[in-house]
């Protein structure tokens, strides 16, 4: 699973302001009163894409592969490249036949693939339980898969179930740090609390395989008869890859397996140069960006969070109520000085989250423009951790800054606000990047 992927965090703060890529929050709250009912529609209405057969390709074994491929690389050699969880065709090269258009891209492949199933999932119908599966957005407020799984949990007088996978070969691979699966594990005991507020049960397991990850969740949905699973999109290679599977491996299970677009505010794929190219460079892409929303201020709207659970919940995932947080993998677990001082630097949930916006937005975002870059002078929001973690929404934070700002332009009004937006931007500009040259 990706649920403890770093690559999003640390790979947005190349080439921008360091301290601004270190933690903060907000409070969704005293975010705006206006609500929106979650749309179901997958692809954020991006332009179709040319038709890509949805099918597994297995990679060739490294005997054959390896003289395609060069391994003598300095990456390769000091295993920068693990190897034993990517196989030989995640190269550069591979990367380059993507680029080409000799090889479809995994994102491509998945959205294809939405639409090629599309009639079928709709045609299934609710089962026992709808289950929304955590990944990168451990939060109840402006969660657009966790709003589409409530919304029809509530239709049909179901309950909502919650999952979580912890992978630790996943923690290995994506060089996840163990100070950043403490703070996953800790907002997942604080997620698990407010859900049980509500009656919505948080199932988190660990499965050590990674590869038999999927395979879990869809016999989870099955001991649930749960006939729908949510979630939102990551962008990566390999999870792209997994969500497609997943598509049609559910559906030959009678489950729908719908994934849509929440960690970016404008999806992937929908802004272009005039020659109709992805940019490449951040300045034009920005100002494409700032007319899209200008022009489709709604994809701002917040994503109303799920309500009460039906009673029988209660007792029907008792053994759910009543489970533990799984401690951290050993490979991931932090010595108990370690552990007390991070939690005392960085206290998590989405709680958290909301104060540290609040706070940001009331005393320092005026003079971030000019002081964002003198770490000691404390300017910065600090919350990229809970950007990275989903314990924030990006929509949400512009949002809440742009209801704040002496005007709606998201490139208007207090210069602080203006370049602070223009940060959270380049988490989009980022993701934009990665799934088209992954």
């Amino acid at each position: 699973m990706t649920t403890a992927s770093n690559s999003a965090s640390s790979s947005t703060a190349a080439g921008k302001n360091k301290s601004e890529r270190q933690i903060s929050g907000k409070d969704q709250r005293s975010a705006t009163t206006q609500k929106r009912k979650a749309s179901p529609a997958e692809n954020d209405g991006s332009p179709a894409k040319k038709h890509v057969p949805a099918t597994k390709r297995t990679p060739p074994p490294p005997e054959q592969s390896a003289p395609q491929f060069d391994h003598s690389r300095a990456e390769e050699r000091y295993g920068v490249v693990q190897r034993a969880f990517y196989p030989a065709e995640m190269s550069n090269e591979r990367a380059a036949q993507y680029a080409s258009g000799e090889l479809p891209r995994p994102m491509d492949v998945l959205e294809q693939t939405i639409r090629d199933t599309a009639v079928r999932r709709d045609k299934i119908k609710p089962g026992g339980a709808v289950v929304h599966w955590f990944k990168r957005d451990l939060r109840m407020h402006d969660n657009r898969a966790l709003a589409l799984a409530a919304d029809l949990a509530k239709t049909h007088g179901i309950p909502l179930v919650c999952l979580f996978i912890v992978s630790p070969q996943d923690y290995q691979a994506h060089f996840t740090s163990a100070a950043r699966v403490d703070f996953e594990l800790r907002t997942l005991a604080i997620l698990k609390e407010d859900l049980a507020a509500l009656d919505i049960p948080l199932h988190v397991e660990t499965v050590h395989v990674r590869r038999k990850g999927p395979d879990r969740i869809q016999q989870l949905c099955a001991e649930w008869n749960a006939k729908h699973l949510f979630c939102n999109v990551e962008y990566e290679v390999d999870e792209l890859r997994r969500e497609t599977a997943l598509t049609t491996s559910c559906l030959e299970r009678g489950i729908s397996f719908t994934a849509v677009h929440d960690d970016v505010v404008v999806a992937p794929g929908t802004l272009h140069t005039g020659q109709g190219k992805q940019y490449s460079v951040y300045s034009p892409w920005r100002r494409a960006w700032v007319a899209h929303l200008t022009t489709n201020p709604g994809l701002l709207d917040p994503f109303p969070p799920p309500e009460q659970n039906p009673p029988s919940a209660r007792q029907r995932f008792a053994s759910i109520f009543e489970a533990s947080i799984p401690e951290a993998p050993e490979n991931k677990t932090l010595d108990s000085e370690s552990r007390e001082r991070l939690r005392s630097l960085w206290p998590a949930g989405e709680h958290e989250a909301n104060e540290r916006l609040d706070r940001f937005l009331a005393e320092r975002v005026k003079s971030y423009g000019d002081a964002r870059n003198y770490p000691a002078a404390g300017a910065t929001a600090v919350v990229s951790v809970h950007f990275s973690s989903g314990t924030l929404a990006a929509r949400t934070a512009i949002r809440v800054a742009r209801d704040r700002n002496s005007t709606k332009k998201l490139d208007g009004g207090v210069e602080g606000i203006q370049k602070w937006i223009a940060e959270v931007a380049w988490r989009d500009f980022y993701k934009h990047v990665l799934s088209h040259w992954p």
